[in-house]
């Protein structure tokens, strides 16, 4: 008897090692076929074939949860194809298999209330009994995979489904990397996309005429992609022309179109059309061919140095601002509507004021529209207050503070400003100018360069050193923890003498930061290493971060005053 009960548990031991063996071979092909492709369609149509094969049934499909949330059949195998078939997921077993996240076994598919069988009526197929397991993948069910009708008795049973059930995750996890990788791959060709678009819109900035040319202008924007531009030109006559615009939206079309009408401001300004009649054309322009609803606010002007007058019209966009040191704040709104809107808005209102020592400022509402932390508005108000409080800078360094100022807040929308502003109170000479990389070998050029522009304008040899100090500490704070101490990144600086105060200009190309970030440490309790902005606060007299005027990077500013003796 015992002899007996050996002879018959073997072969049973054989039959059990022989069905796990399939089963594993049958994941290992599975997981060989993820491999080799991440297009979801291939991977489900080799796996429902091996499935619909090793489980010896008719048929076999796989239904993915789509972007409507319905449950459309990705892959199938069987007499007739159902690929393509869309099932909502409360209809049907496979829906029931779905919300339910459980297995469904059913023998008798005609006695199931969930089975639709107007299905086989279309195609023909006769499902007598159906398998269904849930994919499941981070805990949420994303797809169901069926198995119809097996061939030998049309009946499934319990070693099936705990079959089906083993290989739904990596199924499940297949379909997922697959759908990372291609959302990864989609992500890239955007962003490469975006980067190109931002290229082409920089290139259509204006580059920067060093002084004492009278007009300067910044652009920061809120997203990948700006909506606003500006430009300025000079005329045969000395006359120059400058416009600043905003164009509604957002992305890719809002960009399009902001190239589309730069040009055509710049186009139709050469012409040196008064201001009103300037606006009149571009906006007819725009109203013949406006897409999807988008249009811009724009304004355009010129400047005449001969006679310091500035004339201007404004279409839509936040009040023009003039601030003179001697005078009171003056502002004009805009009174007529964006450009695109309207084709019947054939004239504009122009305005005209003398400069004198004065800036005129236009903007976008980026700047108005700034966000604190309580979530209020900058509003025009704010952004005249701080005016004030930058008006002895050069235009270049005061936009670039107005800027940074509503960044501090949150931009909302892109953010851009043009100064209109004769130069001539402002006596400025560059003294020196280089670009280097972030390699610490380069601070020996550099000391002896700074060295050089201090003594020349009439620091002495104590006073030089200790400049020099404070630019070596400052360019170190940009190697060590701006860039991470990677060589390969770029700093630049530019030392000016602007009337009795030498300036230096040390710009970087990391991620912003801002003044009220960085402060002196509590010289109560030093730390090694970490004394380097109170040596520059200690030796310069003023120093404070401002946005350069391409928008990327940062700028740190920092003064001395020049004593006659």
């Amino acid at each position: 008897m015992r002899s007996e009960t050996s002879l018959f548990q073997e072969p049973k031991d054989s039959q059990q090692s022989a069905g796990t063996l399939e089963q594993l071979s049958l994941l290992a092909d599975l997981s060989q076929d993820f491999v080799k492709s991440m297009n979801i369609d291939v991977i489900l149509k080799r796996a429902v074939v091996r499935i619909k094969n090793y489980m010896q049934s008719e048929a076999a499909s796989v239904f993915l949860l789509n972007k409507e949330n319905k449950l459309l059949c990705r892959a199938s195998s069987g007499p007739v194809d159902v690929t393509d078939m869309v099932i909502d997921t409360h209809d049907g077993i496979v829906g029931r298999t779905f919300l339910t996240g459980e297995c469904q076994m059913i023998m008798d598919a005609s006695n199931d209330a969930d089975f639709i069988c107007h299905v086989d009526e279309l195609t023909g197929f006769q499902t007598k009994s159906v398998l269904c397991t849930p994919l499941i993948w981070n805990d949420q069910t994303i797809g169901v995979i069926q198995v119809l009708n097996r061939l030998d008795d049309g009946l499934f049973k319990a070693r099936d489904r705990d079959i089906l059930r083993l290989l739904a995750p990596p199924i499940a996890l297949a379909v997922q990397n697959a759908r990372f990788t291609l959302n990864v791959v989609e992500q890239k060709r955007i962003r490469k996309e975006l980067t190109l678009a931002r290229k082409l819109q920089r290139s259509l900035l204006p580059n920067r005429i060093k002084p004492p040319f009278p007009v300067v202008g910044t652009n920061v924007s809120a997203n990948e992609v700006s909506g606003d531009f500006y430009d300025y030109f000079e005329l045969n006559d000395g006359t120059i022309g400058f416009f600043i615009g905003d164009v509604s939206g957002k992305g890719l079309d809002a960009s399009m179109l902001m190239v589309r009408a730069s040009s055509l401001l710049r186009w139709i300004g050469k012409d040196k059309l008064p201001p009103g009649q300037w606006l009149a054309k571009a906006n007819k322009e725009l109203c013949e061919k406006a897409s999807r609803g988008l249009f811009v606010c724009a304004a355009v002007g010129y400047y005449d140095p001969k006679t310091d007058t500035a004339t201007w019209s404004n279409a839509g966009l936040p009040p023009v601002i003039y601030k003179c040191p001697a005078c009171q704040i003056e502002s004009w709104r805009a009174d007529a509507p964006p450009l695109g809107i309207k084709q019947s808005a054939l004239s504009f209102d122009q305005q005209s004021i003398t400069l004198a020592q004065g800036g005129l400022y236009f903007l976008t509402d980026g700047l108005t529209d700034a966000r604190n932390d309580q979530g209020e508005r900058l509003e025009l108000e704010g952004l005249i207050e701080h005016i004030k409080t930058v008006e002895s800078d050069s235009p270049e360094v005061r936009i670039g503070k107005l800027i940074t100022f509503a960044r501090r807040h949150k931009l909302n929308d892109d953010a851009t400003m043009l100064l209109i502003e004769k130069r001539d109170h402002l006596k400025e000479n560059i003294i020196d100018s280089m670009s280097f990389k972030s390699e610490p070998s380069t601070l020996k050029e550099v000391r002896c360069r700074v060295n050089k522009a201090s003594a020349q304008a009439g620091f002495d040899i104590e006073t030089c050193q200790k400049i020099i100090l404070s630019l070596d500490e400052a360019i170190t704070n940009v190697m060590r923890h701006a860039y991470k101490n990677n060589t390969e990144e770029l700093i630049e600086l530019e030392i000016k003498q602007q009337n009795n105060t030498l300036v230096f200009y040390l710009r970087d190309f990391a991620p912003e930061v801002y003044d009220c970030q960085i402060k002196p440490r509590d010289l109560a309790n030093p730390l090694p290493g970490q004394m380097g902005i109170n040596f520059i606060d200690t030796i310069m007299d003023s120093w404070e971060f401002a946005t350069p005027k391409d928008g990327y990077g940062n700028l740190l500013i920092m003064k001395k005053e020049i004593i006659s003796t």
